[in-house]
């Protein structure tokens, strides 16, 4: 109620209460009135103190009724106003409730923020609250939600959870196409984009950077940006009162790993910066990993088990940036293939390949040398 509607209840209580003891006060005027011209003398006789006293005792029940209704009605109003203070009360309390709530959620995200370094951050942290908490306002709050996943409707945590189930299946694929790779990575990016994070650590070689959006997976080391990810919606399943998500324990196998290195239309959002000629040497990765000799062996051995651990993680990846590093797995490939080249026909299918990696292992020198 307003200030406006109180003054005016107000007013009707006052003119209210003035009419009725004026109507009493006037009722009681006339009734006497009529009383004293017909008995205008005092009298003695007792039958006439008894007409006396009973119209005495109906006026003044009458005027006890009244009393008694009026206090009723007052007593009503002041139930009224009291039940607007608890409600404006109610509010009040519901209203700080939500910022609190909704402090103490910014507070848990700067929590992740600072467990990666400030490498990570929450853009629209607002929106993100409203989303997990879609029924909550100054109004209500609500301090558990549970995700919601159906044809008609579907909160959040509800997407969130089917997004993560799928993910969980899909990295049990030992087969990969290259769309479905393509479709792994978009849904990665769809999954990052729903936990309402970004990337603002310095972008490394292998980091997938779509647009301006920096995803903040690496195809060298994505169990990375799985564990994040996890760790991030198990901070929402713990706010939002739901159990922790348990999947994505088994790691990510190489078979994974090496689809999205081979996706060719994954490639363009890749950063290849600090490293040169990073991107011919991944193609010469599968490429000796696919020349063999007629018994199924590796025509290069050492090379591809030497690029196989090159490529095991970022931090292997981020080695190649040691020059010298570099140069010997070069110098070893070249030195293995010139080895292999001896022992193969030239008429062979597989020379001409080799001779195609021994020429692309002197253009990735020549890269270095321009460094």
């Amino acid at each position: 109620m307003t200030d406006k509607d109180k003054a005016a209840w107000s007013g009707l209580w006052f003119w209210g209460a003035l009419g009725v003891f004026l109507i009493c006060t006037t009722f009681g005027l006339v009734l006497f009135g009529i009383y004293r011209s017909y008995f205008p003398n005092i009298s003695g006789v007792r039958d006439d103190w008894n007409v006396f006293g009973a119209l005495l005792g109906g006026f003044g029940s009458c005027i006890g009724a009244v009393a008694t209704l009026a206090t009723l009605l007052f007593l009503a109003h002041q139930n009224r106003k009291q039940q607007d203070f608890i409600e404006w009360q109610v509010k009040t309390q519901t209203f700080e409730q939500f910022l609190n709530h909704r402090k103490v959620f910014g507070e848990r995200l700067g929590e992740i923020q600072s467990r990666y370094d400030h490498k990570i951050r929450f853009p629209e942290a607002d929106t993100l609250y409203l989303g997990l908490f879609p029924n909550n306002g100054p109004a209500n709050v609500d301090l558990v939600v549970k995700p919601e996943s159906s044809e008609d409707y579907e909160n959040l945590l509800g997407r969130l959870k089917t997004q993560f189930e799928r993910l969980d299946s899909l990295l049990e694929k030992a087969e990969w196409s290259e769309a479905e790779a393509y479709g792994l990575a978009t849904h990665l990016f769809e999954l990052v984009s729903d936990l309402g994070f970004e990337w603002i650590g310095e972008p490394s070689d292998g980091d997938i950077i779509k647009g301006t959006f920096h995803t903040g997976i690496n195809i060298y080391s994505l169990h990375e940006a799985l564990r994040r990810m996890k760790q991030v919606y198990n901070v929402y399943l713990r706010f939002t009162g739901n159990p922790e998500f348990d999947g994505l324990n088994r790691g990510v196998s190489r078979f994974v790993s090496e689809a999205l290195m081979q996706c060719g239309r994954l490639r363009r959002f890749v950063v290849y910066r600090s490293i040169p000629g990073l991107s011919t040497l991944q193609n010469l990765y599968f490429e000796i990993c696919s020349l063999r000799d007629d018994s199924l062996n590796w025509l290069l051995p050492e090379t591809y088990r030497l690029l196989e651990s090159t490529f095991e993680s970022r931090e292997d990846v981020a080695q190649l940036n040691d020059v010298d590093h570099y140069v010997y797995i070069l110098g070893l490939a070249t030195q293995e293939v010139r080895s292999a080249l001896l022992k193969l026909d030239e008429d062979d299918q597989r020379y001409a390949r080799l001779k195609a990696c021994r020429d692309s292992f002197y253009l990735i020198f020549d890269d270095i040398r321009k460094t």
